[in-house]
Formats: structure tokens, C-alpha cells, sequence
């Protein structure tokens, strides 16, 4: 093996052998739950809803597709909290958006793409990733869900 492999090699090694500390396995912990009837009834215009990616997906966040002061919901440990957004944007065909809870202990990034609404339909698909931070953890997940309106991204 060459000497410039070598450093590739213990890098490799050492990070496969990093064990979470409790504090890692513990912020890592919590669960995105999903939502339930009713959350979100708040919401009005274009409304956003983002599930896991999967064959039988649920919705876990919803929010209000605006292009500032977007406001959303999810539950965390089966606690609803509402987000707001605080940076991003979107455009006809991708959105990267960034929220936060009244406490700064949570944070959510949406990033999608959207697809075209099917013939003499509204609603368009979407599909991409939602990394969700809370207490130091973060999970990422692979999205789809729909926005239910075509005329404003």
C-alpha cells in the first residue's frame, strides 16, 4: 500500500469505530410522529404536506407554502409544535426551506422537488428530504407528499 493511502485507511477505521456517546444516542432519540385529524386546521391557501417516503406513507409535517412567514406543524414524541419559517424559498419546481419552534430547540429543512400536477388536477407531488433537528439529534428522512396549489409555489 502507498503512503498516501495510509491516512485514507485510519480515517476510515477510526470513524467506523465511533461509538455515540449517551448524549448522542439520547438527542438522536426522539421520534417524528404523525399527524393527526385536525392539525394544521389553522392553515389556509396553498397548503404543503410532506410524509415519510414509502409504501404506506403518513403525513408528518404540514405547513402553509407562503414565500415568507410560512408557519407548519409537527409532532415530535407525539407533542404537536408549530414552526415558523425563518430562511429559504421556493420556486415552481424545488423548494428549500428552513423553520424553527418558538424555542429554537427544534429545526426543520425541507428541501423538494415538484413534480406536475396530473391532467386537470391541482394537487402536485413532491418528493426530496426533511432533516429535523431537536436536542442536539438529527434525523434525516426521505419525503414525498403533495402541495394543493398549482398557481403559487
Amino acid at each position: 500500500m502507498t503512503k498516501t493511502l495510509w491516512p485514507v485507511v485510519l480515517l476510515v477505521v477510526l470513524g467506523a469505530c465511533h461509538k455515540p456517546t449517551p448524549e448522542e444516542k439520547a438527542a438522536a432519540a426522539f421520534t417524528i410522529s404523525p399527524l393527526q385529524l385536525g392539525d394544521g386546521a389553522d392553515l389556509t391557501g396553498c397548503i404543503t404536506k410532506i410524509a415519510r417516503a414509502g409504501p404506506s406513507p403518513s403525513y408528518i409535517l404540514i405547513e402553509d407554502s407562503l414565500q415568507g412567514g410560512a408557519m407548519g406543524y409537527i409532532r415530535i414524541n407525539g407533542r404537536l409544535t408549530k414552526i415558523t419559517m425563518t430562511s429559504g424559498g421556493s420556486d415552481s419546481i424545488h423548494s428549500v426551506r428552513s423553520f424553527v419552534d418558538a424555542a429554537n430547540k427544534l429545526s426543520v429543512v425541507e428541501s423538494y422537488d415538484i413534480k406536475d400536477a396530473a391532467p386537470g388536477q391541482t394537487v402536485r407531488p413532491l418528493t426530496g428530504q426533511l432533516i429535523v433537528t431537536w436536542k442536539g439529534g438529527t434525523q434525516t428522512i426521505a419525503i414525498g407528499g403533495a402541495r394543493a396549489c398549482i398557481d403559487a409555489p
